[in-house]
């Protein structure tokens, strides 16, 4: 099923994936005309997607970027940039600190293995407020984090602080990327008067309620500043995070068409986390023979407008055979 914004024309400026990696993130924005790619996070155990994607398609990775170092955002990059070695891969350090007294010896490897890539051929950039990039009619900036922001990250032991928010522009079509950024980096982007307005929204953190924002209140005022018409959840069917959460879609769902990569606990009636990870739930799910629900998401950018849809033809009728879907309760 399509959704359409405004009648399309007929030369693709770009096209926008968000790939279906279960409990995890990746987007590719391609830069039609050239068939360079920005590749946003890959988990642990997706390279191998990317990479058949990558040459499905006819496509080159120009520019990787890591949002943040959890292991569902980067565990697959390293893989990618071996394989196929970028001009440029944008990512953060400064948050490398041991998980449970221990060195996550993961970033560890990842960064020695960006040290292994040509340094004639491959530039290393910090992923902060203001990093920015074209690729032919593919303009990319990085809005956050800022220097506080990777400050409080380190300190306080919380990465997702310190998670990238990338906004995307094609023609006329603007895309935001949230990563896993957490509440007060939305409070600081809206205070500070920055342009978050999308037509295309992935949200942050999974579909989850943003962090230090227990009653909503930065949701709602995300959801005023960006506008989105579209708005993705990557979230895995089998998670036990509670992901996506019920408010988070049903805010979204009243001002945005909202489409998640696979069909959740949530679906099935179990609404609260502790609910979503109990016996009972996981088992519905890995009852299920697939567990896409939009499966991997393409936007199709042209001068004067976009198209999405779910890849596979069947989004609709998946919503409907579940019991209680998330996204049509309003």
């Amino acid at each position: 099923m399509t959704f359409a914004t405004q009648p399309r024309s007929t030369g693709p400026a770009a096209e926008i994936w968000f790939l279906d990696v279960g409990q995890g993130d990746c987007t590719l924005v391609i830069d039609s005309e050239s068939r360079n790619a920005i590749l946003i996070d890959c988990p642990a155990g997706r390279a191998d997607q990317v990479l058949e994607f990558a040459n499905r398609e006819s496509i080159s990775i120009h520019t990787a970027i890591v949002t943040h170092w959890d292991i569902d955002h980067y565990g697959g990059i390293a893989r990618v940039t071996a394989a196929m070695p970028p001009v440029r891969v944008v990512y953060n350090h400064d948050t490398l600190f041991p998980e449970g007294g221990r060195p996550n010896h993961g970033i560890r490897t990842t960064l020695r293995q960006f040290l292994n890539l040509d340094r004639s051929r491959t530039r290393l950039d910090s992923a902060q407020e203001g990093a920015e990039g074209v690729i032919g009619k593919v303009r990319w900036k990085m809005l956050a984090p800022d220097h506080r922001e990777l400050t409080e990250a380190y300190a306080r032991r919380q990465r997702n602080v310190a998670s990238a928010v990338v906004a995307i522009e094609v023609e006329t079509t603007r895309v935001l990327i949230g990563g896993d950024a957490v509440g007060s980096t939305w409070s600081r982007l809206i205070t500070d008067g920055i342009s978050l307005q999308a037509h295309i929204f992935r949200w942050p953190h999974h579909g989850a309620d943003l962090h230090g924002d227990p009653g909503g209140t930065v949701r709602e005022q995300v959801l005023q500043a960006v506008q989105p018409e579209r708005l993705i959840i990557s979230a895995g069917a089998t998670n036990r995070y509670g992901h996506p959460s019920a408010s988070t879609v049903r805010a979204a769902s009243s001002v945005a068409k909202v489409m998640c990569t696979q069909v959740t606990a949530g679906c099935f009636g179990f609404v609260d986390r502790p609910q979503r990870i109990s016996t009972q739930a996981q088992q519905e799910m890995r009852s299920l023979s697939s567990h896409y629900c939009a499966g991997s998401i393409r936007a199709v950018v042209t001068s004067s407008g976009f198209t999405l849809a779910a890849q596979r033809g069947d989004h609709q009728d998946r919503i409907d055979q579940w019991p209680v879907p998330l996204c049509k309760t309003v």
